[in-house]
């Protein structure tokens, strides 16, 4: 089981994952009254938490760029503070909908990992609603609120530290323990053997880091430079990161409590 400290409004969950805070995005970077009027990427941009038709919980980050990532917890248990998996894409908004033909939904417990199509209804700071259609014909829905914590702001000071979480892949889930310096070095170790080192440094909207790892041959992903985001959550200590090859054929999600 993935445990891990992470926190939102309420708590997501990996079937392998303990999920006590789930990815937090926040707003950051404020305004300027004079600039451009906000892009539909802009508007949905944001952080979500709700259930799936089928009573999973899921915590939902949109960010600007048109990358999701959707958290998701054991069926038919809302309230569940596991991880099951995560779903990841790309997509494009216009109006007030969200469309991506890129989802990869990773399933850390059964060891799947499956395409899809999903298409969202949206809007400003109230709700990420989505119809799901994976290849093979099965389909999901769900419904999130939005979150203020996006807007919190992010720093590498407060992110700074040792933790002791799990490294979860598609292949399995182990123990691990990350150090994050003051400068956004990160280096990850695992008992198996896994190492892995990277940067980390503020995305430039929402409480939101960007991160990238490099991990080594012992490990998920071997030999490639994962790249994704991570969120952290001052109050628990709580951290998250999720990292993808360009086409989510190798995900990782890296969760750790500071020490």
């Amino acid at each position: 089981m993935i445990q891990i400290a992470r926190e939102m409004r309420r708590t997501g969950a990996i079937g392998a994952v303990l999920l006590t805070s789930v990815l937090v995005v926040g707003c950051g970077g404020g305004g300027d009254d004079d600039g451009p009027p906000p892009s539909a990427l802009d508007r949905a941009a944001g952080f979500y938490e709700g259930t799936t038709v089928g009573q999973r919980h899921i915590s939902v980050i949109v960010l600007e760029t048109g990358r999701y990532y959707t958290i998701y917890g054991p069926l038919g248990s809302p309230t569940s503070s596991q991880i099951e998996g995560v779903m990841v894409g790309d997509g494009d908004a216009g109006g007030s909908t969200f469309s991506s033909n890129s989802l990869q939904n990773v399933n850390f417990t059964n060891q799947t990992s499956t395409p899809g199509a999903l298409s969202a209804t949206f809007s400003l700071q109230r709700y990420f609603d989505a119809n799901i259609a994976y290849v093979g014909g099965a389909t999901d829905s769900f419904a999130a609120d939005y979150s203020f914590d996006y807007e919190q702001q992010p720093s590498i000071a407060s992110v700074a530290g040792n933790y002791s979480g799990q490294l979860a892949a598609i292949d399995g889930v182990e123990t691990a323990a990350l150090t994050i310096s003051s400068s956004g070095a990160v280096s990850l170790a695992t008992p198996g053997g896994c190492s892995a080192g990277g940067t980390i440094f503020l995305h430039p909207f929402g409480n939101v880091y960007d991160i990238s790892l490099s991990y080594g041959a012992l490990c998920p992903a071997a030999g490639q430079t994962l790249t994704g985001h991570a969120t952290y959550h001052s109050a628990t200590g709580a951290f998250t990161a999720i990292a993808t090859s360009p086409t989510f054929v190798d995900v990782t999600l890296v969760l750790g409590t500071k020490n």
